[in-house]
Parts: C-alpha cells; sequence; structure tokens
C-alpha cells in the first residue's frame, strides 16, 4: 500500500503543478469572495496538513489536528488564514505540503496505514490520502477550470481523478466511489445529464453510497431532479 500511496502523491503533485500551479499570482478576484488560483491553491494545501497531522498522529499516538467536522467553517478559516499571503509564499508552502505529505507516508508502517484514521476511526488510515492527493486535487482544478471558462480542462481534471482512482484501486468499493465523486463534481455545476448515469453506476457498485447521498450538499443543486429523486427513494 505504501508505494500506491507514494505513487498517487507524486501524480497528484505534477497535476497541480501544471494545471493550477503556473495561474498562481497575486492578482485581485474579480469580484468579492471569488477564489482566485491561490486561493484554490491554499486551500488544497490546508488540507493536505490536515491529512499529514493524521498521519503523524496515527503513527507517533500524538494530538490529532484539531479541525471540525463542519468542512464550511474550517473552509472559511483557511481562506482567512491564507487569502492575504503573498503567491509566492503560497507556492512554497503548497510544494512544501507535498514534501511532508510523502515523508509521513514513508515514516508509516503497513500495519499502521492499515489501522484506523484518528479523526474518522470507521476508515483506514491510507484513505487520507486518496482523498488529498486525487479526490479533492481534481474537484478543485474541474471547478477553477469552469470558472475560468476553460470547459475541455475542467473535464479533463474531473476524469483525471476518475480514472487515477480506479487505475490505482480497481476493486467494486473503489469504483463505486470513484463514479459517484465525479457525479458529485458534474452534480455541483448542475449538470444532472452527466451525473446521474455516474451516481446509478456508484450507487450498483456501493449501494451504502445511496444512504450518503440523500444528505451529500454536493447533491443540492440536482436535488429536486426527478430521477435523482427515484434513485434515492
Amino acid at each position: 500500500m505504501k508505494a500506491k500511496l507514494l505513487d498517487l502523491i507524486d501524480a497528484g503533485r505534477e497535476k497541480e503543478e501544471q494545471a493550477l500551479v503556473p495561474f498562481v499570482d497575486d492578482s485581485a478576484p474579480e469580484s468579492p469572495g471569488k477564489w482566485t488560483a491561490k486561493d484554490q491553491l491554499a486551500h488544497l494545501m490546508s488540507w493536505r496538513q490536515v491529512a499529514i497531522g493524521e498521519l503523524d498522529s496515527a503513527r507517533t499516538g500524538g494530538p490529532v489536528p484539531d479541525v471540525s467536522t463542519d468542512d464550511d467553517a474550517e473552509n472559511l478559516k483557511f481562506y482567512a488564514q491564507t487569502h492575504d499571503q503573498p503567491a509566492r509564499v503560497i507556492v512554497e508552502s503548497a510544494a512544501g505540503s507535498w514534501d511532508a505529505m510523502a515523508v509521513a507516508v514513508s515514516a508509516c508502517s503497513e500495519e499502521t496505514l492499515e489501522g484506523p484514521r484518528p479523526r474518522y476511526p470507521n476508515q483506514k488510515l491510507w484513505s487520507v490520502v486518496p482523498l488529498n492527493v486525487y479526490n479533492h486535487v481534481a474537484q478543485h482544478l474541474a471547478y477553477w477550470s469552469w470558472d475560468q471558462g476553460d470547459e475541455a480542462g475542467a473535464e479533463q481534471a474531473a476524469t483525471w481523478g476518475h480514472d487515477l482512482a480506479i487505475a490505482t484501486f480497481p476493486d467494486d468499493r473503489t469504483r463505486g466511489a470513484a463514479e459517484y465523486n465525479l457525479a458529485c463534481i458534474y452534480a455541483q455545476r448542475g449538470m444532472a445529464e452527466r451525473a446521474l448515469p455516474l451516481l446509478e453506476r456508484g450507487f450498483e457498485l456501493r449501494p451504502d453510497l445511496r444512504e450518503w447521498a440523500k444528505t451529500d450538499t454536493d447533491l443540492d443543486p440536482i436535488r429536486s431532479n426527478p430521477e435523482l429523486v427515484a434513485l434515492l427513494s
């Protein structure tokens, strides 16, 4: 497992540095509150730092990262902490977070990686790595590309995460999650025609995701779609 995780870290870092980092500068947002490339990078970096804290906590028995289960609240906190930092600092810190994640994974034994994740003990520790090196990266690269009017770039980013997940972990459980995660990216843009077939396949592979989907805010933009209502019934 460790070798797979380190390969994923390399792949996620390469994708982020190719598709997002070149656009990071100190430009003001187009409108108040809208995230710039710098804000997107800082957000991804901040959650990677939380993941590193979880890895270290599981390995050493040290404190678990003090992070709320309310992701929206944490996102606002991370934004406030990083928004006014210079682009140069954010780029350097993001690169450092990739280095630190590789070190944290390398320091863990295979047994530790298969053990419980500190913040969510029903999950295995190793699951925090894919979450932060391709799921999250693919999601935000897609959203950012759409905001720039780059439909092709958004599509490529979204499917990159999906395809990497399936290539690395071709079991039904991971395939179901990959279908579901890609569906959520399309749902957030209101693209029901793209999201619904993916959700159907995801539920076939991972029936437990149907219950999660009933309250998942990522699906709210298409929540009233009759086909989705039927899928969740």
